[in-house]
């Protein structure tokens, strides 16, 4: 073996020394520990990315501290119960990930005498690489979208969405398709379930027309006439006999929106028609069979006006065979990104001029409750479009009061005027105080881990960022 000269003149405990500061100096972690497992040595780096004190590492040996959970898992374990090199990636309990290699070493007569551990933290690269992929993955999600809009752009009703839950409603709604039975759409106002009820009828078999009409935007007296269509001389003005909206359904689907608006005693009449599949115009004597589908829709609870006695039992039951409730567009996020570029893309399609969301905005978007769903969301982004100067939207064109978010502050904080609380800080301040309250709810970090949906070192990072005790 080569021996160089600087060796010659220093004595073991210099040379002992020196290796020492040598070992310490390295920003991986080493640790050594013997044939049993028992700790031998590690340097600095190892109790920093570990997590775990000497007085442990010393207490217990490698196998113990696997068994007492103090460490997730022992890479050093392996390798002295199988006397061969081995690799793992360990999620350590301070928030920290690493790879870990150990290797074993062998006195002359073959007999294993230790194991050395190299320990890279890769937390920083693998929560960078997480970002990238989850950019990458979003930009794919966009590009698709985009590429489907450009592609069926001629498609007045469709489905934009990126969430679990609409893909679970989009699921729902295309099974319930293929049938004839009534459907009811529940959801808050500006959800998408016309929309919605335009999907299904284009997913069914039907080759009619997809008819729709609000109960609530035409007068009772008006009403009536516009469903059932009436013959000539029925009233004072019907000159000529017209065909209702039920007729001009037959074969297709008749969409009812605001069904809790419905007058009661056309309620009757509607019951008779999903019963009897049939309608007699006002002031005609012969009955016209109509196959159509009804869908209806409301955003109130019918349930309530039942109770009431302004909402009929038995026609409830009737247009409550299916069901489908659309939830709000607050508790389906990842759709806003979706919805925001395919709403920017119809507009510049229709008005021939490229423009482009800025970041900031974009993310106040994501953040914003949008009380007025998706309805409101295509307002927002058609008023921004028209105000932008410039062939970029940012945030500076529209006013704050667009980007008031309903988060719940902490006692005593309250944003002011003079003095706003920022997007970021807003955010850290409702991230913290759910995880402190699902932590109350916890037996343990890995229970709280599991019940948000994420892993145990990434509780331990947001702890610590967050200043959660």
């Amino acid at each position: 073996m080569y021996k160089s000269v600087y060796f010659q003149d220093k004595s073991v405990n210099e040379i002992a020394d020196l290796f020492y500061s040598i070992f310490n100096t390295s920003q991986d972690g080493l640790y050594i520990c013997d044939k049993e497992g028992n700790t031998l040595l590690f340097n600095t780096a190892f109790l920093q990315i570990s997590g775990i004190s000497e007085d442990l590492l010393y207490k217990y040996n490698v196998f113990e501290l696997l068994e007492r959970n103090i460490t997730p898992n022992s890479c050093a374990a392996v390798t002295v119960r199988t006397k061969t090199p081995h690799n793992t990636i360990i999620d350590y309990y301070n928030g920290k990930k690493a790879i870990l290699t150990s290797t074993p070493l062998f006195d002359k007569n073959n007999e294993l005498e230790c194991v050395v551990s190299n320990v890279r933290d890769i937390t920083e690269l693998n929560r960078l690489q997480e970002e990238l992929e989850e950019t990458r993955q979003i930009n794919s999600k966009f590009q698709e979208a985009l590429s489907k809009i450009q592609n069926d752009f001629q498609t007045i009703h469709q489905l934009v969405y990126r969430s679990k839950e609409m893909h679970r409603i989009v699921s729902l709604a295309t099974r319930f398709a293929k049938n004839d039975s009534p459907i009811l759409l529940l959801g808050e106002s500006g959800v998408g379930k016309d929309v919605v009820a335009q999907y299904i009828h284009n997913q069914s078999d039907r080759p009619g027309s997809f008819i729709k009409i609000n109960c609530g935007a035409i007068p009772d007296h008006l009403l009536e006439s516009e469903l059932f269509g009436y013959e000539k001389g029925a009233f004072t003005g019907a000159s000529k006999a017209k065909s209702g909206l039920f007729e001009l359904a037959h074969k297709g689907s008749i969409f009812l929106d605001e069904i809790g608006d419905l007058p009661y005693p056309l309620q009757v009449k509607l019951l008779n028609v999903l019963q009897e599949q049939k309608i007699r115009r006002l002031g005609g004597t012969e009955t016209i069979e109509v196959d159509m589908r009804i869908i209806a829709a409301t955003n109130t609870d019918l349930e309530s006006l039942v109770q009431q006695k302004k909402f009929r039992q038995d026609l409830f039951y009737r247009l409550n065979v299916l069901s489908i409730t659309i939830p709000p567009l607050r508790e389906r996020r990842d759709d806003i990104a979706a919805l925001v570029f395919y709403f920017l893309e119809k507009l510049q399609q229709k008005y021939k001029i490229k423009k482009v969301i800025d970041a900031q905005l974009l993310e106040e978007w994501l953040a914003n409750d949008w009380p007025g769903n998706v309805r409101e969301l295509k307002n927002m982004v058609e008023r921004a479009y028209h105000m932008s100067e410039t062939n970029r939207i940012s945030t500076d064109i529209l006013p704050q009061p667009a980007f008031k978010n309903t988060f719940r502050l902490p006692s005593g904080q309250s944003p002011r005027e003079d003095y706003p609380i920022s997007l970021k800080e807003a955010v850290n301040l409702f991230e913290k105080e759910f995880i402190e309250t699902m932590l109350r709810k916890s037996g343990t970090m890995k229970e709280c881990a599991d019940k948000l949906k994420i892993d145990i070192s990434t509780l331990a990072r947001k702890k610590a960022k967050l200043g959660i005790k």
